[in-house]
């Protein structure tokens, strides 16, 4: 294996949890140990340490992963760093758009795109640009991951995310890209290896230990939409015992999200006897049934509202995803779920605001961009003004947004 090759991910906080897994995948390689991983969590850092790693490495490799979000930034890094680094660099990317539209990354300059999960085909490429090997311009997944053979992270290079608990999701609501990237049917990672990760985590003295799902009280459930309470029990129970006694379980948070119709008396009982957070977020998307309806949520406006009702009774505080500009939404739509946003916020909940953006492969890829109506400007200001809106990016991109309602 060359030692003049090295490995740069673009590590910024929206895609690090994908690269902690491409770092634990690229572990279980030996061969690869001798490759250098750099990460850089901003545009400029990645192009500092591009021209920094071509000063003593025959090729660099520089490692994107795209949400749709990011397309137009990342045109613009990859234009960056195509004039810092000529030919002796290689771009990779893979992500959700990546994923959905691979010919239009690669047309932004990507060398390889990786299609799915790269678990197996990330490191296979590593070797083969390390021994100077072609590659075909995109890699797909051949088949599905097995969970038990990858970590969600990797230790050894300093990189720590969530466990995470399952891939996919049965529901394929027709705004989300999930269940396409990771297919509708869950895969579990095992009860052993989730504790193994997670004594991995205490024994280097990290006392969090967050848990990431699609669907928070799914572990287990063979179709997402039964629960297995006594498998979920299993889990929690077995973390409980292998964080104690100072370890902290966060589950059903950030980045997790529970679904509605599974916050019962049940989950929260469970979640109260060994999980240590004292919030957790609910995807409820509308509170306007005919738009659940149409996005395929599965769900309904009561389960919403016995979530948040649940939760409070339980003792949680409750944050609440709701997504603005739906594609057909109209005018009752917004009024219907308004009143939902005010009743939940007079439980006590905050508000997440979302905007609707077309994703690829799904079934509302090609409807245009949402945005949020003037209708909610003032109810978002005075949720804002009485601290419950809950605002995950910096204030300013949120008060942008709705300073551009029309």
């Amino acid at each position: 294996m060359s030692g003049n090759f090295a490995l740069i991910f673009h590590y910024h906080k929206l895609n690090r949890y994908s690269f902690n897994a491409l770092a634990g995948a690229i572990d279980c390689n030996q061969e690869l140990d001798a490759i250098p991983i750099i990460p850089a969590p901003t545009s400029e850092e990645t192009l500092r340490q591009t021209a920094r790693m071509l000063e003593s490495h025959d090729r660099v490799a520089v490692a994107l992963s795209v949400m749709t979000c990011q397309m137009d930034g990342t045109a613009r890094l990859i234009r960056c760093l195509r004039d810092a680094g000529g030919e002796r660099l290689i771009i990779l990317a893979g992500g959700p758009h990546a994923t959905g539209r691979p010919e239009e990354v690669l047309r932004a300059g990507a060398d390889i795109v990786f299609r799915g999960e790269a678990e197996i085909s990330f490191p296979r490429v590593l070797r083969s640009l390390a021994e100077d090997r072609e590659l075909a311009p995109v890699q797909s997944s051949e088949e599905p991951v097995n969970l038990d053979v990858f970590s969600s992270f990797s230790p050894k290079r300093g990189m720590f995310g969530p466990i995470e608990i399952t891939r996919g999701c049965v529901f394929a609501c027709r705004f989300c890209q999930t269940s396409q990237i990771f297919g509708a049917r869950l895969r579990h990672r095992s009860i052993p290896e989730i504790v193994r990760q997670a004594e991995s985590l205490r024994s280097i003295n990290r006392k969090v230990v967050r848990l990431l799902s699609p669907n928070a009280f799914s572990y287990g459930s063979t179709d997402g939409r039964r629960l297995n309470l006594p498998m979920l029990r299993e889990l929690l129970a077995a973390l409980r015992e292998a964080v104690a006694p100072d370890g902290r379980i966060l589950f059903a948070h950030f980045p997790s999200e529970a679904r509605p119709e599974h916050v019962t008396p049940d989950t929260l009982a469970l979640l109260r006897e060994f999980a240590d957070n004292d919030e957790i977020v609910v995807g409820a998307q509308s509170g306007s049934q005919r738009m659940l309806d149409a996005c395929g949520r599965a769900h309904t406006v009561d389960d919403i509202l016995s979530a948040a009702g649940l939760a409070r009774k339980y003792g949680y505080k409750i944050i609440v995803d709701f997504m603005f500009g739906l594609p057909g939404e109209t005018e009752k739509d917004r009024e219907e779920s308004l009143a939902v946003m005010q009743k939940v916020v007079g439980m006590g909940a905050r508000v997440h605001p979302h905007i609707f953006a077309p994703l690829p492969q799904t079934a509302f890829a090609e409807e245009p961009p949402g945005h949020i109506a003037r209708f909610f400007l003032n109810t978002l200001e005075e949720f804002r003004t009485g601290r419950r809106l809950y605002e995950n990016r910096p204030p300013k991109a949120i008060l942008s947004e709705i300073n551009h309602a029309v």
